[in-house]
């Protein structure tokens, strides 16, 4: 091996192993060597998987076969026991007559990533769980005021809406709410507030007091807006009751007088 690409070889930033047909490892860099350990003499699979016979689907032995470039992901195991996550991609060497002498096999650590990954999903699962659950309606509206999310107790009550406008399905109407709270949020980008009387798919007609948020992309732009409905209709139905029961106490008051 030429001296400069020799430097290179064993600087880079990467596992590089070079392997013969048999898949022995003939030459590794000082990164692979300081993590796996010695490789004299022994097969790749040995070494990163602690297996006693190939990997299936091992993508030099098809490079080796086909002579193209293949990537896969793997998990490696150091000398050490730690387990690392690796994208791995080998290449074929050829002589001068063209043919493919040993494969060259590059593995870069990606385990911070697979881990910001895990926990991007968590977090996700986490969200779409409180976002399906919470005992209150909840939409996302774009600009148009159309309906692009709708949690499941919304759906159950007013339907399968995604791509609706929220007046058609919230309050069957053909034209826009004045004031509308989320037109409000998207001009001003505040929270607001207010009362409205909605009706189900069932025909059922309930007091919901509206909240409204900005959700905003990574520039700060306001994308969208997010609508929390809570049903507050016993509490209007209590104070209904109170009131009348507040005019019949008067009334009967008034009559001892």
């Amino acid at each position: 091996m030429d001296l400069n690409y020799k430097q290179f070889f064993e600087v880079m930033p990467a596992y590089l192993t070079i392997l013969d047909r048999d898949l022995r490892v003939i030459q590794a860099n000082q990164r692979f060597r300081k993590d796996f350990g010695d490789f004299e003499g022994r097969y790749c699979y040995e070494i990163n998987r602690h297996r006693k016979e190939p990997c299936q689907n091992c993508p030099a032995a098809r490079t080796f076969q086909d002579g193209l470039r293949h990537g896969i992901e793997e998990q490696f195991k150091k000398v050490n026991g730690q387990e690392v996550a690796l994208i791995v991609y080998t290449t074929a060497i050829r002589n001068e007559a063209g043919e493919i002498t040993a494969v060259l096999k590059m593995a870069t650590d990606i385990t911070e990533i697979k881990l910001l990954q895990n926990q991007l999903r968590e977090s996700r699962e986490r969200y779409l769980h409180l976002f399906e659950e919470v005992p209150c309606y909840i939409t996302i509206q774009d600009r148009d005021l159309r309906i692009v999310e709708a949690n499941r107790r919304f759906r159950e009550d007013f339907g399968g809406v995604v791509g609706s406008k929220c007046y058609q399905v919230y309050m069957h109407r053909s034209e826009e709410c004045v004031p509308c709270a989320v037109k409000e949020t998207f001009q001003d980008g505040q929270v607001h507030q207010t009362e409205e009387v909605v009706t189900a798919r069932s025909g059922e007609q309930m007091n919901v007091l509206v909240s409204t948020a900005p959700i905003r992309s990574a520039e700060g732009q306001i994308k969208s807006v997010i609508e929390m409905s809570t049903d507050i209709s016993p509490i209007r139905q209590l104070q209904s009751q109170l009131t009348s029961l507040g005019l019949v106490i008067s009334s009967i008051s008034h009559g001892i007088k």
